[in-house]
This record gives structure tokens, C-alpha cells and sequence, in this order.
């Protein structure tokens, strides 16, 4: 009986591990896209409040052309500066505003601020980007695409 127990449990991980890992299905996924991890700072051990950001991380991120991040949201402050190339940035709105080399931008809070990356350019669009998170949690959320026309 033992036994029996034990393996209908560890069936039940197995299959919220699944789940929990497998891509969200109304998500949209990101294409033509490198990312190289730079840096990450994590200072939770030393900061006495929980709610505070307490881990920063830098990013190089690449999008090819006709290459896009997908549509996401963050729940940490981002902030990115374009190094070669451009890149359009639309909200859920569906207004773009197209960034070129040389320019910064950041990015707003919250799941009511989806959005999403494309580069419709013809060479490689490179940003920079810090992601300011408290510990635990995602650099981003991906997010359904807004029915835009």
C-alpha cells in the first residue's frame, strides 16, 4: 500500500512538473532571438526587506531580422539601450515606436503592459538590457498577443 501511494505521488510531480514546464499555449514564442547572460547581482542576502529589488540582471540580446521577443510582460523595472540596428517596440494598443542604435527606453510594469520586440529592419538589432527583479521572480512573463488589427 506503501508503495502504491508513493508512486500516485510521485506521478502527481511529474505531471505538475510538466505542466508547469511546458510552454504556455497562449503565449507567443520568441523567434531569431539569441540572448548571452552577462551579469546577475543577486543582494537579497543583505537587504532586510523582502519587497525590495534585490537582483539585477544583464543581458546582450540579438533579434534577427524579421526576428521578434514575443508578447510578454514584465514584473520587475527594465531598462535596455539599443547598440546597433533598430528596433519596433509595440504595446497592446498596437502602436509601435522603433528605437535605433544609440537610443535607450524602458519598459513599464505589470501584466496590464504587455508587449513585444520586433527588429523590421535588415541587420541584426543588439540591446542591452537590465532587468531589476526582486528574488524569485521571472525577467518576464509571456503573454497572449492583444488582437490588434
Amino acid at each position: 500500500m506503501r508503495i502504491h501511494r508513493n508512486a500516485s505521488a510521485g506521478a502527481v510531480v511529474i505531471a505538475a512538473a510538466v505542466v508547469a514546464l511546458a510552454p504556455s499555449a497562449s503565449g507567443t514564442p520568441p523567434s531569431e532571438v539569441s540572448v548571452e547572460p552577462l551579469s546577475q547581482v543577486d543582494v537579497s542576502a543583505f537587504s532586510p526587506f523582502a519587497s525590495l529589488p534585490s537582483k539585477f540582471t544583464f543581458r546582450r540580446i540579438t533579434i534577427e531580422p524579421g526576428g521578434t521577443l514575443g508578447w510578454h510582460y514584465h514584473d520587475g523595472n527594465v531598462l535596455a539601450v539599443v547598440t546597433a540596428g533598430q528596433v519596433t517596440r509595440y504595446e497592446s494598443d498596437c502602436v509601435g515606436t522603433t528605437y535605433s542604435a544609440g537610443q535607450g527606453l524602458s519598459e513599464t510594469v505589470g501584466p496590464d503592459h504587455v508587449h513585444v520586440g520586433r527588429n523590421l529592419g535588415s541587420e541584426p538589432a543588439v540591446l542591452y538590457v537590465a532587468y531589476v527583479n526582486r528574488a524569485n521572480e521571472p525577467l518576464f512573463v509571456d503573454a497572449p498577443a492583444p488582437d490588434c488589427p
